[in-house]
């Protein structure tokens, strides 16, 4: 940590002719002059033309100075103020920068645009009591009352920045130079341009000390904006803190990152603990880094047009049905002679780990793992409509909003009587009583055959394994080209259906969109079913309604 200090030198000195003993005290006025043992405001120094504000107030109370103009030049601060003659009489000195003519400030603003206006945006101050009219120097230590923000670049998006902006912040404060305080007031926050250092790789800010969960924006010149929430931090006075964040072509990467000298150092921010990097587009949404496709459909409903991939912190996806893990990798059947021979039930399933197939099926999900808490029979109401694992602004569909494209569900647990139907659903098709596959793909919601990894229960004893029903030559007349596709995949909702119980174990089931292959139904029939809460389920986010 490097602190400021400024030499005051009151250089004091008697009149031609005047004549004095070694030692005695200053009789005849003499110009205030300051000394400082530094040169750049901008970092830890000052530099030519700054100015600063004094004020001396004799220890009887006295205002001998009040805000008196200092600029500095050739390496001191001068001005036309003189000493009081009085030199036995005490004063405190207050020094101030940036100077402000209207007076020594007790409120203080941060310039909302600091790209040239970052060194007057930095209040520092000094006060000291006790000060004797002498010709030997006062030493004053000049300290940051606000705190500064470093934010360090790894530009890798392909265009150049064009801005970085801190928002959320307060600009305005509330000073006490005596006291040396600046407390953040209570007005509306702002965003903050912070001011270039180097191009595309530093840029810096000053900001009024406060507690602030700040969002960084970066603008590039292609016209991109990207954001990203930062972790909550108490900013201290006179401390420095510093974020690195990695500028991608359509994200942010926020991490750590080191230190600057001439201010305290209080640490680093990294990204929001619990906030997952989100970003969204035309068409498309940034999610951890991933690449989501989406489509608006003519209801006004806006959805995910692929499965969700996103793994929530503290879970891993195994290869392995029967374990109880929350999440599971996406599978395949596997088959053996010729499509022609194949059965409604595959002589086996394979998990799929790679890449192209996770971004293809997404992961299978339970209940737990969507929205990080069991579900019990005081809580069971308590899920609907909730964001759980999609990003800010989208949530895990309810019942309606599913039953809104299919037209058909199951009945609820109370109130209702026999299946539902809404025939405006968008893609109800008479003739299948539902809603039709087809129909979705036509309007790009992309329906992907994922399967499920089910959960069975038969007087009190559980079963789980991969869903081998698949598509074959006698259920279906999309081709041969979709032989062994999974016949049976669920979506799920976030609205409950109820508690059940079997052989004395006590379940939950939830309800979620399902297919269905037959004879009948050849193109795949789409409605709302229910499904055991440990069900592994394809996830689809819908944007939250305008309010």
């Amino acid at each position: 940590m490097k602190k400021i200090f400024m030499t005051m030198t009151l250089a004091a000195a008697v009149l031609a002719g005047c004549q004095k003993d070694p030692g005695t005290v200053v009789q005849q006025p003499e110009k205030v002059t300051i000394d400082p043992v530094i040169t750049r405001v901008t970092e830890v120094n000052f530099e030519d033309n700054d100015r600063i504000g004094l004020t001396i107030v004799r220890e009887d109370e006295e205002v001998h100075a009040q805000n008196r103009l200092m600029t500095f030049s050739n390496g001191v601060f001068s001005g036309d103020l003189e000493w009081y003659p009085e030199g036995t009489v005490a004063a405190a000195l207050t020094a101030y920068y940036p100077y402000n003519e209207a007076g020594a400030p007790t409120t203080f603003s941060v310039a909302t645009d600091q790209t040239d206006a970052y060194s007057t945006s930095d209040l520092i101050a000094s006060h000291k009591t006790g000060v004797l009219p002498s010709a030997t120097a006062v030493s004053m230590t000049f300290k940051h009352l606000l705190s500064k923000l470093v934010i360090n670049v790894t530009n890798e998006s392909g265009s150049d920045i064009e801005s970085v902006t801190l928002k959320g912040s307060v600009p305005s404060a509330t000073v006490d130079l005596e006291a040396m305080t600046a407390a953040v007031d209570s007005g509306a926050a702002a965003d903050i341009r912070a001011q270039e250092v180097t191009a595309n790789t530093t840029y810096r800010a000053i900001i009024v000390p406060q507690t602030v969960a700040f969002t960084l924006a970066v603008t590039t010149a292609a016209g991109t904006t990207l954001t990203q929430e930062l972790a909550s931090v108490t900013l201290q006075q006179g401390g420095q803190y510093s974020v690195d964040v990695r500028v991608l072509a359509e994200s942010l990467k926020v991490s750590l990152s080191g230190e600057i000298e001439g201010w305290t150092e209080e640490g680093e921010i990294g990204p929001a603990k619990d906030e997952v990097p989100f970003e969204e587009f035309d068409g498309y949404f940034m999610y951890d880094g991933e690449r989501y496709n989406t489509v608006t459909l003519d209801n006004g409903t806006t959805w995910m047009a692929e499965p969700l991939r996103y793994l929530p912190e503290g879970l891993t996806p195994s290869e392995d049905p029967t374990a109880d893990a929350h999440i599971w990798y996406p599978y395949e059947t596997v088959n053996e002679g010729e499509p022609s021979t194949w059965t409604i039930n595959a002589s086996g399933t394979k998990a799929l780990t790679d890449a192209e197939s996770i971004k293809k099926f997404g992961y299978l999900y339970d209940i737990y793992s969507v929205f990080g808490k069991e579900v019990t029979a005081d809580n069971l109401d308590s899920f609907e409509g909730l964001q759980g694992i999609c990003p800010e602004g989208w949530h895990i569909p309810t019942r309606t909003e599913l039953w809104n494209l299919c037209g058909l569900s199951n009945k609820a647990a109370t109130g209702e009587t026999g299946n539902q139907v809404n025939e405006d659903a968008l893609f109800y098709d008479k003739t299948y009583g539902g809603g039709k596959m087809p129909l979705f793909d036509a309007a790009g919601w992309n329906y992907v055959k994922s399967g499920v990894r089910m959960w069975k229960i038969n007087n009190g004893a559980t079963s789980t394994s991969y869903q081998a029903t698949q598509l074959y030559s006698a259920n279906n007349s999309l081709g041969e080209e979709h032989y062994g596709e999974l016949a049976l995949t669920y979506i799920m909702s976030s609205t409950p259906y109820k508690q059940l119980v079997s052989g004395g174990v006590t379940y939950y089931q939830f309800f979620a969109m399902m297919t269905t292959f037959t004879k009948v139904y050849p193109e795949g029939r789409i409605n709302v079913a229910y499904v055991p809460i440990y069900a592994g389920q394809q996830v689809r986010c819908v944007k939250d309604s305008a309010k």
